[in-house]
């Protein structure tokens, strides 16, 4: 093989763990709140708990996937293991989540009907895919700082939709009837709408509400100056007028 095609190879491998890497970030971020939506799981619709299992199923998936294909390309496996035992920590964790959910399981649904087994899996997943993330997100963020504001943003968004649903309801005689319905929430608050279909009623949901707005108007002002950016650096290196 040509040196050309070693480098060819190696930059391709490199695009590839790149991209495989912000994938990975983006389900980290995006599971990590919602896992607080796990503790009060009965008391949930059955499309929240539906909606909880598949995101289960996808960090699942994914996660193995990465983990088996680093695996398979390392030289030394055993090194490899030792090194990246957090990866195979959120495999096993996500696993272990799944279980009750299976008919074939069906014993373990009362191993999930603990509140204090379901905390102590919540604190082990957390754990898992927060380590998941650090490690992987300090590379990242170095090469895509201007896509942090956007992640900050979408992070408020699913916080804020999961602790409004735990504050506010759901139950019978709230506004707020399902996680959907606090992502609707959250995300008109964001943006400084506020349609009034839902608002909070709880002293704990004017704070989130509060947090919600203030964070939604700095994080929408920071994009909003990284396009402006953008398009001035785009005039500023365009060709001049005339030539």
């Amino acid at each position: 093989m040509s040196s050309v095609q070693v480098v060819d190879d190696d930059a391709t491998k490199s695009v590839w763990r790149d991209r495989a890497d912000t994938a990975l970030i983006v389900l980290a971020v995006g599971s990590l709140p919602l896992l607080a939506l796990e503790l009060d799981r009965e008391s949930l619709p059955h499309s929240d708990r539906v909606f909880l299992d598949s995101v289960n199923v996808v960090v699942l998936v994914a996660f193995a996937a990465d983990y088996a294909a680093r695996l398979v390309s390392s030289s030394s496996k055993l090194r490899f293991v030792r090194q990246e035992w957090v990866g195979l920590l959120v495999v096993v964790a996500q696993g272990a989540a799944l279980l009750p959910s299976l008919t074939a399981f069906g014993i373990l649904r009362v191993l999930r009907g603990a509140r204090a087994v379901r905390a102590a899996a919540v604190v082990v997943r957390m754990f898992a895919v927060g380590g998941s993330l650090a490690r992987q997100g300090r590379a990242v963020l170095r090469r895509r700082a201007g896509s942090l504001a956007i992640g900050v943003a979408a992070l408020t968004w699913l916080s804020s939709s999961v602790a409004f649903t735990l504050a506010e309801g759901p139950g019978d005689g709230t506004r707020v009837e399902s996680f959907f319905d606090s992502l609707w929430w959250s995300l008109t608050t964001m943006a400084t709408v506020g349609y009034g279909d839902i608002y909070p009623e709880t002293g704990a949901g004017r704070l989130i509400a509060a947090v919600t707005m203030l964070v939604g108007i700095s994080t929408f002002a920071v994009v909003t100056a990284k396009v402006a950016e953008a398009l001035v650096r785009g005039d500023t290196t365009g060709p001049a007028d005339g030539q």
